[in-house]
Parts: C-alpha cells; sequence; structure tokens
C-alpha cells in the first residue's frame, strides 16, 4: 500500500509546539516540539488515523492467507491480526509510536528546508519477533488463558535495519534524496541510548537496507502508484543510491522535559551531533517531549 494520510497542521502545530532554539554548525540541526496535551483533543481522530493506517501494511501481512473474499473477517476469533497491536508489549508500542512520529515530523514540518520529503510506507511488517509473539498472543484468548501485556515477560527485542526512509524526487519521478530515519521512544530520557542511536545512524550505507524492504513490501500491491515507487526503488537500489544524496534524522521521543537549568531546551545537543556520530553527512535531529506518553500510546494504540 502506499500511504496518503496526512494530519491537519493548525491543530498539529497547536499540540506539538516548535521550541525556539539555535545552531550554527554547518551539518547539523536540532528541532523541539513540546507537547501541550491540553490542545490534543482537536488532533485526537486524526492522528489515531494517520497511526492506523502506519499499521494497515502489517495487518494486511498478518492476514495473508487468511481472508476468504466471501466471508470476510466479521468474528474476532477468526481475525489473526485482532489483537495487533493493542496486545503487544508498551515498550513495543513506544516504538511504534517513535517511528510514526518520525515520518510525520518530515512529513509534515519537512527537513533540510525542504517540506516535500514522503513516506510512501513503513516497515512494520518486518518485526517478525512480535509477529510470532502474536500467534501467542491470539492463542492466549482461544484458550480463555490470562494475557498481560506489559509483563516484563512479554517484552521482545525491536525491529532491526532502518526505522523509517524518506524521499525527495524530482520532476521525473527519480528520486534524489534519501533520509534515513533513526527513532527512539523513552519514559526518560537515557544517553547511553542516545548514544546507541548516533553511533547506527553513522555506520549507516549509502544504500540503506531499508530500500529493499521497501521493494519488497510494495511489490504486493498492484495499485498504479505502488508499482511506480518499486520501479523508482529498483533504480536506486541498483545504481541510483550512487548520486542520490543521503541525509541522517533523529527522532528522539521522551516523556518529559528538561528543568534543570532553567535555560535548557532539550536532551539532545543543541550545538552538535552527539560524539558517536562520525559520519560526514547532513544530520536533522528532531526531539519530542511528551507530557503523557503513556496517554497517548493508550489512545493511539489501545483505543483509549
Amino acid at each position: 500500500m502506499i500511504r496518503f494520510r496526512r494530519v491537519t497542521l493548525r491543530p498539529l502545530n497547536a499540540w506539538l509546539v516548535a521550541q525556539p532554539i539555535t545552531s550554527l554548525h554547518p551539518k547539523y540541526e536540532l528541532r523541539v516540539w513540546r507537547e501541550v496535551n491540553a490542545n490534543f483533543a482537536a488532533l485526537r481522530g486524526e492522528l489515531i488515523a494517520y497511526a492506523q493506517e502506519a499499521l494497515d501494511d502489517a495487518r494486511a501481512r498478518i492476514r495473508q492467507g487468511f481472508e476468504d473474499n466471501l466471508s470476510p473477517f466479521s468474528d474476532l476469533v477468526d481475525d489473526p491480526a485482532a489483537h495487533y497491536p493493542g496486545m503487544l508489549n508498551r515498550i513495543t508500542l513506544q516504538g511504534y509510536l517513535g517511528e510514526t512520529l518520525a515520518g510525520l515530523a518530515v512529513e509534515h514540518f519537512g527537513a533540510f528546508g525542504k517540506t516535500d520529503w514522503q513516506v510512501p510506507a513503513f516497515l512494520f511488517r518486518f518485526h517478525d519477533q512480535e509477529f510470532q509473539h502474536l500467534d501467542l498472543i491470539n492463542e492466549r484468548f482461544l484458550t480463555g488463558e490470562a494475557h498481560d501485556p506489559d509483563a516484563e515477560s512479554e517484552k521482545r527485542p525491536g525491529r532491526t535495519g532502518d526505522d523509517a526512509l524518506a524521499f525527495r524526487l524530482d520532476a521525473q519521478g527519480k528520486i534524489t534524496h534519501v533520509l534515513s530515519l533513526e527513532a527512539k521512544c523513552l519514559v526518560r530520557s537515557n544517553t547511553e541510548i542516545m548514544a546507541d542511536a548516533h553511533d547506527k545512524l553513522a555506520a549507516g550505507t549509502q544504500r540503506p537496507s531499508g530500500i529493499r524492504e521497501l521493494i519488497t513490501l510494495l511489490s504486493d500491491y498492484e495499485t498504479e502508484v505502488a508499482q511506480e515507487w518499486v520501479a523508482r526503488l529498483l533504480d536506486l537500489y541498483r545504481e541510483g543510491f550512487r548520486t542520490a544524496k543521503r541525509r541522517d534524522g533523529l527522532a528522539y521521543t521522551v516523556g518529559h522535559s528538561p528543568v534543570r537549568p532553567a535555560t535548557r531546551v532539550s536532551w539532545l545537543p543543541p550545538n552538535a551531533p552527539h560524539p558517536s556520530y562520525t559520519a560526514d553527512r547532513r544530520f536533522d535531529a528532531m526531539e519530542f517531549q511528551l507530557s503523557d506518553l503513556e496517554g497517548l500510546v493508550n489512545t493511539l494504540y489501545r483505543g483509549a
């Protein structure tokens, strides 16, 4: 599938309020948004739809082979995706939120001074550990066993590879820029995880692994737009990566804001990337400070 949803900018800007910050680094920019939870209600329905659309491809993969066109899933018992993703562990859902916010930010706020970035699909379908976990969860519900999604034993490893990829196209539809996005979503800021995210981006190659995954994903869809993306991604994978410009982006979502010192605006460094980022590429750091991270996860993924 190709994603089409966008949210309305005015309520988005009222909910995630940009904080004033200045950086003079020639290749590094930090942008910070702070949640105003009182303004969430005006965006609630649109953001739920946006987050759920991001997961639709994963649901399609879970259901592949189980669907009967003459008898669609009318009973939750028959739907292998019925408990996806709400019954997964909260840490997994935080990861999904972080990746979704990364895509939302570049699509709505732009990056590197450009506002035409596109995220054709998210890569949630490649989280195989959670799909295997989902089979176990579904069996529990079928047999009447108890299931506590947030028990320690329900945690599963995160998906490897690129968290998300965004692209810019020229007038002929050829990919000219690739933005590799790493996403972290934490209840509390963690300097080790921050360093690891920078290190992972620095180690990235000119041809991100997510390109191959996107080709695999979009090849499942026969729409004209999906096939156009497959063709341009194949060109990028074969030779285009040699000339397309790679950019790096970090979406760092944290469930609280800095309070000391009073002048501190961000958890991420304001004037240069973390020292573990050793690549010589343009880097866009995006920080989201949420006042109710748990409530947002419940609203977007657990129907609260």
